[in-house]
């Protein structure tokens, strides 16, 4: 009987990590899926089509359309004025 039980909670403990597995995958997904959604509202108002009218078609505020847009262009401002800086090198320890 005790193989038995044995079977049965490890049985269970592979489901669990195999649907943790599924779920976190799930998730990962849809955080893509949403940032791919954003940028294509960016997109549109970049390429010079009215806020509102990207916010009334997509089911958002206009509120929520300029502060991606404005996020969007903060972060290009931000790298635009980061140092550009070659690849460090680090002398080896077994020199």
């Amino acid at each position: 009987m005790t193989g038995s039980s044995d079977t049965t909670t490890h049985a269970a403990v592979r489901a669990i990590r195999l649907a943790d597995v599924e779920r976190q995958a799930a998730q990962s997904a849809a955080r893509d899926a949403q940032r791919r959604w954003e940028a294509t509202l960016v997109a549109a108002v970049e390429a010079g089509h009215a806020p509102s009218a990207v916010a009334r078609e997509a089911g958002v505020t206009r509120n929520r359309v300029s502060q991606l847009v404005s996020a969007h262009r903060a972060a290009g401002e931000q790298a635009a004025a980061a140092p550009r800086r070659g690849p460090r090198i680090v002398p080896s320890p077994l020199s």
